[in-house]
């Protein structure tokens, strides 16, 4: 008898896998071998055989999803691990799934992406022209519901919810998630909860390292970034797209509650409502906590409205600024007003004589008050308008990085490559230049000059390996040209062997 149930529980597992849909990828989705990912129909297969949802998974190719408006009758891709949770990992490979389409008004109202929940590592992939009709709850264009770590994955395309919580990458980001160099220019609509990277960060979940620049619409709790932030951080971020809803809405977070944290951000985006609207926050309400800051985008309310924070109950703003020229407000509830003048001076932000300021922003060459080490922030009257931005390579906007790619005429070849590649960079004045390699984790492994260099173009060669020659690991790295003690472009590259 016991024979017989052994039997029969494998043929009934057996059977499970002749009805998914699809072609099974090639590997055995373990971590030394995992499935290989390399056309449409091995994600249909991913996601019609929940077998698979806990096995490790990479994509060797760009993949054309574009079909997908014609599957089930109109409802599209239906999400991997739809009403259930993906545990395995998956690694793009810094390749691309063009045009997915989901429906899924005309199927599952849940968790609507290309993951519906995932408590693992997504890492290394983009989605590009994404289009996400509708859903009624975790709405993302990469995961509806994030409980594990994403790392260098983007989007772009129209992302719409019409319930709660709807981002452009990520639904909800919750319980420990981690979401490090990622940014979408996905316009997104919903209801409440609407960002454009993430609708709800919450439960001592992290945003660090990335950024939104397309429009943000919803009713209530939207932001240019995150619509809503609560026991959780946001570091190291900003958004640029304008932001439009009724209440609680925000240049860069609607609505920042119980210890939420944010800290060096910004926003750029015009916002307008009704009630509570703020140039980076709408409502900061129960202990949140908001540090060096700014926001410079066009402001416009009917109910408490500020410059930087439309309402301030019981929470902290501090060492942070708005624009008074370019936001049309002169007071805020949290934050200091300045003129663009003053936006534009580094003084402002690390002079302790400034109004407004009790502890400098952590710049680089250390002006004035500023003792940091981590020199986060750099100023430049031709970068970002002559406002303040990140240093960090991983949060260089799309317009910012296409300039400076095209100043250093930066770029390596082959790409990917194995086991060696050229880099390749002009300048156009004796410069102090240092060119260094950076792995996925933002960790310095190789630095390849750190010289004077004379006007002209060069080419160095990085044979793969760091600092002690040791050959490093397969996967994405990228190169960093600093010119003048300043961050002036960085563009990735991927090792295969």
């Amino acid at each position: 008898m016991k024979i017989d149930r052994l039997f029969i529980f494998y043929i009934i597992l057996i059977c499970i896998n002749l009805l998914a849909d699809g072609v099974q990828p090639e590997g055995s989705g373990t971590e030394v071998d995992p499935y290989q990912v390399e056309i449409l129909d091995n994600l249909l297969w991913i996601s019609t055989n929940s077998s698979s949802w806990d096995k490790d998974f990479i994509q060797t190719a760009d993949i054309d999803a574009s079909d997908t408006q014609n599957w089930n009758n109109g409802g599209g891709f239906v999400t991997i691990a739809i009403d259930s949770v993906f545990t395995g990992n998956y690694n793009g490979l810094n390749h691309t799934i063009d045009s997915l389409y989901i429906n899924h008004s005309l199927s599952y109202p849940y968790g609507p992406g290309l993951f519906c929940i995932a408590t693992n590592t997504i890492q290394n992939l983009g989605l590009i022209n994404v289009n996400i009709i509708t859903g009624q709850y975790g709405v993302g264009g990469l995961i509806g519901i994030n409980g594990g770590t994403i790392i260098n994955c983007y989007t772009t395309g129209d992302v719409n919810g019409d319930g709660y919580y709807t981002g452009g990458l990520v639904g909800r980001n919750y319980f420990n998630g981690n979401i490090i160099n990622c940014y979408s220019t996905c316009n997104v609509n919903g209801h409440s909860g609407v960002g454009g990277l993430v609708g709800l960060n919450s439960n001592n979940a992290t945003i660090i390292n990335c950024y939104s620049i397309g429009n943000v619409n919803g009713n209530g709790n939207v932001g240019g970034l995150i619509g809503q932030n609560g026991e959780a951080n946001v570091n190291n971020s900003y958004c640029s797209g304008d932001v439009s809803g009724n209440y609680n809405i925000g240049g860069l977070v609607g609505n920042n509650y119980f210890n939420g944290n944010i800290i060096n951000c910004y926003s750029l985006g015009a916002v307008s409502g009704t009630d509570f609207i703020g140039g980076l926050v709408g409502d900061n309400e129960y202990n949140g906590n908001i540090d060096k800051c700014y926001s410079i985008g066009q402001v416009d309310g009917m109910n408490q409205t500020g410059g930087l924070v439309g309402n301030n109950d019981s929470s902290i703003v501090n060492n942070s600024f708005f624009d008074m020229n370019t936001s049309g407000q002169t007071t805020s509830f949290g934050g200091t007003g300045k003129t663009t003048i003053e936006m534009h001076n580094v003084a402002t932000y690390t002079s302790l004589n400034t109004i407004g300021l009790t502890s400098a922003w952590d710049f680089v060459g250390n002006p004035f008050d500023d003792y940091g080490s981590n020199d986060y922030w750099d100023i430049d009257s031709e970068i970002n308008d002559g406002y303040p931005y990140f240093t960090n390579p991983y949060v260089v906007g799309i317009e910012t990085e296409m300039s400076l790619l095209q100043n250093y005429n930066i770029s390596n070849y082959p790409n990917p490559f194995n086991p060696s590649t050229t880099i390749e960079f002009s300048i156009q004045t004796v410069s102090k230049v240092k060119l260094s390699i950076y792995n996925i984790k933002g960790q310095k492994i190789k630095t390849l000059a750190n010289n004077e260099f004379n006007k002209g173009s060069y080419s160095i060669i990085w044979n793969g390996v760091d600092e002690s020659g040791k050959p490093v690991s397969s996967g994405l790295y990228f190169y960093k040209l600093n010119v003048n003690s300043k961050i002036e472009a960085t563009k990735k590259m991927l090792l295969l062997k």
